[in-house]
């Protein structure tokens, strides 16, 4: 986690050279989430001390578009047709049960799910920050750029506090997560900042939770995964809530 959140700041200071800093309108919703950003990866990985990542993963990714909704609602004034609504309730449940399934079938510490749940809580309140934020600055490069480099600063006085390790191990064995991790998380973030610049937030963060469909199907083919019956309603119930997110637009 520490590797790939590092390594975002050389793509980073790239980034805001190419693209500009944010303009100053934003930068409370950059240093909020800057925060939020820290919190979220130290309940994810509490998460995975408890249970497993197929556990954590699904509900925390499924809790968090229901609390975006909400929040969208109340504060944004984002309001969404009935099929949008339908799409991210299909999606969200589905995700949330599957990962309750996998933690029963584990006998996973509750603790787990406790972490997970406040994880999709604080995914929830970074995404409603940086959507609204990125909208401010109108510049997604430049304030994702802000943001990672913010947030590392966080994490490094953090690490320099509890975990000093942590740089003797990215340096001698996370080289690669770290410019590979990097690169690619901070390319993907970037993105959906850039999509909530032209659809609504509560949609964006949705669409972007349906990476679990295409995780499981590249383990099916590339880590000879076994496709179950499980696995296949995840990935039907998904497709259907894509389906009428689309059929609304």
């Amino acid at each position: 986690m520490s590797a790939i959140a590092l390594g975002h700041v050389p793509f980073g200071i790239l980034g805001l050279i190419l693209f500009g800093v944010p303009n100053l309108e934003s930068l409370n919703y950059i240093i909020a989430s800057a925060f939020l950003h820290v919190f979220y990866m130290f309940f994810l990985l509490n998460a995975y001390k408890h249970a497993e990542l197929s556990q954590v993963y699904p509900i925390a990714r499924g809790l968090s578009p229901l609390i975006i909704v909400l929040l969208g609602t109340m504060f944004l004034g984002e309001y969404l047709s009935k099929y949008e609504l339908s799409g991210i309730v299909c999606i969200s449940i589905a995700l949330i049960l599957y990962g309750i399934k996998i933690g029963l079938k584990a006998r996973a510490d509750l603790k787990g799910f406790y972490f997970a749940a406040w994880t999709g809580c604080f995914i929830a309140s970074y995404s409603v920050v940086d959507g609204y934020g990125v909208r401010v600055a109108q510049n997604a490069i430049g304030y994702t750029s802000a943001v990672d480099i913010i947030s590392a600063a966080l994490l490094c006085l953090f690490l320099f506090i509890f975990k000093r390790k942590a740089f003797s191990g990215i340096r001698q064995q996370g080289q690669k997560t770290f410019w590979i991790g990097g690169s690619l998380g901070f390319l993907a973030y970037a993105i959906v900042l850039w999509a909530c610049l032209h659809a609504p937030i509560s949609i964006v963060y949705t669409l972007r939770e349906t990476s679990v469909l295409f995780a499981v199907l590249l383990a099916t083919v590339f880590l000879k995964e076994k496709l179950t019956v499980s696995k296949i309603l995840l990935i039907g119930v998904l497709c259907i809530g894509v389906g009428l997110i689309k059929f609304s637009l």
